[in-house]
């Protein structure tokens, strides 16, 4: 497996490439922590998915890096949204910071279509629309949740649709891990779906572990530890059925990532 701080080389040159005289230059070097004194321990989770899945079929990680570090600038995307949606949180103010994440996003569908020579078009067609689909997924997911904002609480199957959609990303870097490793549709398909699963615990133990003073909206009866425990064993039964994750690499990855509930 790629170690951390190749990854940290890798999106850095990734994001370097993309520099330029405009503003959003030093904003998005400030958020990834480029400059000052905004560096800090990053867990990469997506980034290291999509070489998880490769390596898991047997792929070459250092062919999987431009399409891992695609996944994790698209996440950063919505961060920086995040940070315009919670107005304290915004570095570069509403107006810089929405457009300062629409840059990421235009980055990261960039660095996925100006990937390796060697990648056959198909493939990277294939990718294009599989990551474009997580986010426009993903984006239906934040709106349900500023939706739940306004309302001060989330029905459950309001809340179940919109962590689905919130772990768009996580099901993408699996999907696209595989395709990287040369998985058949259906193949990459399944482990969209174990992605999917795994990462809706994932987000439910988030909102459960985490800061509820963070949150404005109150968690309905359903988000609870068993819920996301519930779903690992989905994801188990998913990976069984479809014959993938056979060494188990993925779900101890989720395992590691998602601790509490494991």
């Amino acid at each position: 497996m790629v170690m951390a701080d190749s990854l940290e080389a890798a999106l850095e040159a990734a994001i370097r490439r993309f520099d330029g005289t405009s503003p959003v230059t030093p904003q998005v070097h400030h958020h990834f922590g480029y400059v000052g004194d905004t560096a800090g321990a990053h867990r990469r989770l997506r980034m290291q998915l999509v070489l998880e899945v490769v390596a898991e079929e047997g792929g070459s990680a250092e062919r999987g890096l431009d399409v891992a570090c695609a996944v994790e600038i698209l996440h950063n995307s919505t961060l920086v949204h995040d940070g315009v949606e919670d107005g304290a949180r915004s570095a570069f103010g509403l107006a810089h910071g929405i457009n300062a994440g629409d840059a990421l996003c235009a980055m990261a569908y960039l660095q996925l279509l100006e990937g390796p020579s060697l990648r056959p078009p198909e493939q990277t067609v294939l990718m294009t629309r599989a990551l474009q689909a997580a986010n426009f997924a993903l984006c239906a997911g934040q709106a349900q949740e500023i939706g739940f904002a306004h309302a001060g609480a989330a029905e459950d199957d309001a809340y179940i649709e919109m962590i689905a959609g919130k772990a768009a990303l996580f099901a993408v870097a699996c999907e696209l891990g595989a395709l990287v490793a040369g998985a058949t549709v259906e193949r990459t398909q399944a482990y969209a779906r174990l992605g999917r699963t795994s990462g809706m615990a994932l987000q439910i133990e988030s909102h459960v572990q985490g800061d509820p003073m963070s949150r404005s909206w109150a968690l309905p009866g359903l988000a609870s530890l068993a819920t996301a425990r519930a779903y690992l064993a989905e994801g188990d039964a998913l990976a069984s059925a479809a014959g993938i994750d056979v060494s188990g690499r993925v779900r101890a990855f989720f395992a590691r990532a998602l601790r509490p509930a494991a």
